[in-house]
């Protein structure tokens, strides 16, 4: 049985909607618009995710040109295409949203009061450290399902020729 990963179609009015022929004409790349939707803890802040790098991360891993996809489809419209690279790893976004409201405080608690909110009682290296413990790859994560919630990231760009639209019947 064959399996897809699925990247979101966005509402015309959101600010990272990208149109289905544009997907379909150029493929999907780091530098598409709807992939900033996507979380991407690796890449909040990158000199400290590169020097907590563990050495058995794979050579290819840049996260300042990942894709974020989904496992299941977004609804009501998504890019769906089949697993086409081995390019692929999983972190728990989980810890990702926590890297994310850290790096907000540390960069705001002397600027903004709100930014005390978002204090998670850890530092980032914490943060960044335990999301470097969550990888694995696709295969793996499919196999153990370790975490409920997902970073599946794609480090490679998708090519037009696989890409294809589903939409959740009315």
């Amino acid at each position: 049985m064959a399996m897809f990963l699925y990247h979101a179609i966005l509402p015309e009015d959101h600010d990272h909607h990208v149109s289905i022929e544009e997907i379909l004409n150029t493929g999907i790349s780091y530098s598409t618009q709807s992939n900033n939707w996507y979380g991407n803890g690796g890449g909040v802040k990158s000199q400290i995710t590169e020097m907590f790098k563990p050495i058995n991360a794979p050579i290819w891993v840049n996260f300042k040109t990942a894709i974020g996809v989904n496992l299941e489809p977004h609804r009501p419209r998504s890019f769906y295409f089949p697993i086409f690279t081995e390019k692929i790893l999983v972190f728990d976004r989980d810890i990702t949203m926590n890297i994310y409201d850290q790096a907000f405080y540390e960069d705001n608690k002397f600027t903004f009061e709100e930014a005390l909110d978002f204090d998670t009682g850890e530092s980032l290296e914490h943060w960044i450290k335990l999301y470097w413990n969550s990888m694995m790859t696709l295969q793996e994560y499919l196999l153990k399902r370790p975490y409920p919630n997902p970073e599946v990231l794609v480090f490679e760009s998708i090519p037009k020729e696989i890409i294809r639209v589903c939409e959740e019947k009315s």
